[in-house]
């Protein structure tokens, strides 16, 4: 079932009066956090085309060679400052790739050599789903177009310490300034053994908001969008993938150490010192350490179904606002 037929089966499931009650009982019935894993509202925005429109499908692009060695130093200078084209309709939408530049996310192995690795799939699956909603009429910003970091070995946050907060930090800033209505920060899952050996057979897909937030409401049923198009993707590929669930990003947080949210979904605290300011939600898409995900991960096609997962999401996301507002604008 689509996440519209959900939203008018329930009256507009997630409508804004009834929010307090949902997501006061979000986290007793969200799914269990994986396996011990390592580690207001949106703008109003004028009409845009029907979603339901044909579409030229957009060409495959091709991963990296499986014997390439990773760009670790690379070259292209990020913007600092989004500048999105202006267009008659359409959202404004940033698609953040997790990772790169010399921070490769998880690390997939083929006998003992890295193969490739999860900023490679992360940035050609945001390519694509950036591809399809400009084709839909949505104004799309990504927080980065190639194998880079935006800022590397700055402290963005201004507490005196380098490392990966200030880069998330910086995402969040860029996302801020482009005056989005929305994000998705797409990312893939791994699991191994202390040694180090990938476990082939601990896969599946999550996605993680912030309940503790103003717009919480819209942040969960983005999230929930974005669950119900994938596990549908996942569906009509063939691959009967582990269904982790729509989780509280409040899981994550490590006992004892108050305010660790992820950095792009959390509330304001002594490690994000400047939050985000709109609806947003952070995709496990697949384990990349899974045997059977590790090749849907680098197969085009999948990519590409993957892709129109997250687009048809946001479509769903906003059409259920408009009904929640009454059809308007």
């Amino acid at each position: 079932m689509t996440l519209l037929a959900k939203v008018r089966w329930g009256g507009a499931l997630l409508g804004l009066l009834g929010v307090a009650l949902l997501l006061a009982g979000c986290r007793a019935a969200s799914s269990a956090p994986v396996e011990a894993l390592p580690q207001a509202a949106p703008s109003p925005w004028p009409s845009r085309p029907d979603p339901q429109v044909p579409h030229t499908p957009l060409p495959p692009t091709p991963m990296a060679s499986p014997t390439a060695l990773p760009d670790l130093n690379p070259t292209a200078t990020p913007p600092l400052t989004p500048t999105p084209e202006p267009t008659v309709w359409g959202p404004l939408v940033v698609i953040d790739a997790g990772h790169g530049g010399k921070d490769l996310g998880a690390r997939h192995f083929e006998t003992g050599h890295m193969d490739f690795y999860e900023a490679q799939v992360n940035l050609d699956l945001a390519l694509r789903v950036r591809d399809l909603l400009t084709a839909r009429g949505y104004r799309v910003l990504l927080t980065r177009e190639g194998n880079y970091r935006l800022f590397d070995d700055q402290d963005v946050n201004g507490d005196g310490e380098v490392n990966t907060v200030d880069e998330s930090q910086a995402r969040v800033d860029f996302i801020n300034a482009s005056g989005a209505d929305a994000f998705l920060s797409i990312h893939q899952n791994a699991f191994e053994y202390p040694d180090g050996r990938p476990v082939g057979d601990v896969g599946g897909t999550v996605v993680y908001y912030c309940a503790d937030r103003p717009f919480s409401d819209r942040s969960l049923l983005l999230a929930q969008a974005v669950h119900d198009e994938i596990l549908e993707a996942f569906h009509d590929l063939g691959h009967d993938v582990r269904d982790r669930g729509v989780l509280d990003d409040y899981v994550l947080r490590e006992k004892g150490v108050p305010g660790a949210h992820l950095i792009l979904l959390g509330p304001k605290s002594e490690r994000i010192v400047r939050p985000s300011e709109m609806p947003g939600v952070l995709s496990e898409t697949l384990f990349i350490t899974h045997d059977r995900e590790a090749k849907l991960a680098r197969d085009p096609v999948a990519l590409d179904r993957l892709a129109r997962a997250y687009a048809d999401a946001f479509d769903a996301y906003f059409e259920a606002l408009r009904e929640a507002a009454g059809g308007a604008p």
